[in-house]
């Protein structure tokens, strides 16, 4: 991976990937990304640039939704929101009876990049230890009743799957499938410990599934694949 700066696209961040077949660019909030193919040399995207300069000036920056006192996160075990406060002078937090408080200084601009980037830091972190307490839990509870075994149980920042199950029985979930209603999350934990019997989804992985989730295994799948939480992009966005 290396970083050039382009005059008038500004900084573009060029990553090769091997099973890349052709350049990909992507806007981010303050940088062009650009995946290329593994052997890309940089006289090849020298020219590949000027040939993709025209498309990419008219790639606009993200601009998401911002994050304000009168809204709310809602994940499994807590809301978040930001409270406006006189009697601090920098940023806090306090987590009480699942409600995450973000204090943030009176005169501060919500708006200011830094303070939305701090809300949604504060948000990912306390997503990220919720998902380590509670998931694991959650495995270990519907392992044992469906008399099923798995290794280790791993918390990642995944934004393209909720969960995956790998030869070894190791399970990983994205902390953002803290955000889904319960009942998607205990599907998702559920196809994943299936997993840990069929590793592909074959009829005999969804025959398996369905016993675990009343026959309704599909259903809850095509459910989980549409579901996009509230303020989804919000904590995503780079």
């Amino acid at each position: 991976m290396f970083e050039i700066i382009d005059k008038a696209l500004g900084r573009i961040i060029v990553t090769p990937h091997k099973r890349a077949k052709r350049v990909i660019a992507r806007r981010k909030s303050d940088h062009i990304q650009l995946t290329v193919p593994f052997r890309f040399s940089k006289q090849q995207l020298a020219s590949v640039l000027e040939e993709m300069r025209p498309r990419l000036m008219r790639l606009k920056p993200k601009v998401g939704k911002p994050f304000c006192e009168e809204d709310r996160i809602n994940s499994l075990t807590f809301s978040a929101q930001v409270v406006k406060s006189s009697l601090i002078d920098k940023p806090a937090l306090k987590l009480k009876e699942e409600q995450l408080y973000i204090y943030m200084p009176q005169p501060c601009d919500l708006l200011q990049p830094e303070n939305q980037q701090f809300i949604k830091t504060t948000i990912l972190q306390v997503l990220r230890l919720e998902a380590k307490r509670i998931l694991p839990i959650k495995t270990a509870s519907f392992a044992q009743q469906h008399g099923l075994h798995f290794r280790e149980i791993r918390i990642n920042s995944s934004k393209g799957r909720w969960g995956s199950c790998s030869a070894q029985k190791n399970i990983n979930y994205s902390l953002f499938l803290m955000l889904l209603p319960e009942r998607l999350i205990n599907y998702v934990v559920l196809h994943e410990l299936a997993h840990t019997v069929e590793m592909n989804h074959s009829e005999r992985f969804w025959s398996l599934l369905d016993q675990f989730c009343n026959g309704q295994a599909r259903q809850l799948s095509q459910e989980v694949k549409t579901f996009r939480p509230e303020w989804y992009e919000f904590l995503i966005q780079d």
